[in-house]
C-alpha cells in the first residue's frame, strides 16, 4: 500500500517543485519614503565613517601606532565593504550607467552651483576667509566633474 502512494506523492512533489521555479518572482513594493530617507542616512554615516577612519589610520602610522592603524584600516573596511554595500543594495543604487550619470551630475551641479557657495558665503561672512577660500576651490572642482558626467552621458549609448 505505501508504495502506491510514493509515485503519485513524487509526481505532486515534483509538479509543485517545477511549477514554482517557472512562477514569476513576488514584485517587491517600492520602499517607504522614511526608509529611503534612513538608507541615505545610513550610507552617508557609513561613507564619513570609512573615510574618517583611514585618516585615523594614516595618523596611527605616522604615530608609530601600526596596530591601531590596522584596527581603524579593517573597521573602515567594514564601514565601506559591508555596511556602505549593504545599504545601497537594499536602495539599488547603481541601476544603469545613464542614471548613474544624470544623479552624478545632479548631485556635483548642485555642490558647484549651490551648496558650496552658500558654505563660502556663511564661511567669509563669519570671519572664516581661508574655508570660504577653500570651499570655493571646491565648488570649482565639483563644476568640472559635472561637466565631465554631462560629456560622458552625452556620448554615452543609450
Amino acid at each position: 500500500m505505501k508504495q502506491s502512494f510514493r509515485m503519485p506523492l513524487l509526481a505532486l512533489s515534483l509538479a509543485t517543485l517545477s511549477s514554482a521555479a517557472i512562477a514569476a518572482p513576488p514584485v517587491a513594493k517600492p520602499l517607504a519614503a522614511s526608509t529611503r530617507a534612513n538608507l541615505e542616512a545610513a550610507m552617508h554615516g557609513e561613507a564619513y565613517a570609512n573615510l574618517k577612519y583611514l585618516r585615523y589610520a594614516e595618523q596611527a602610522d605616522a604615530a608609530g601606532n601600526p596596530e591601531l592603524a590596522k584596527l581603524f584600516r579593517e573597521s573602515a573596511n567594514v564601514e565601506a565593504n559591508e555596511h556602505f554595500d549593504r545599504e545601497a543594495a537594499a536602495l539599488k543604487l547603481g541601476s544603469t550607467s545613464s542614471a548613474n550619470l544624470k544623479d552624478a551630475i545632479a548631485g556635483e551641479r548642485y555642490e558647484n552651483t549651490k551648496m558650496y557657495i552658500d558654505f563660502a558665503q556663511q564661511a567669509e561672512a563669519a570671519g572664516d576667509t581661508k574655508v570660504g577660500a577653500m570651499f570655493r576651490q571646491i565648488a570649482e572642482d565639483e563644476g568640472t566633474h559635472y561637466r565631465a558626467y554631462e560629456a560622458a552621458l552625452a556620448s554615452h549609448p543609450r
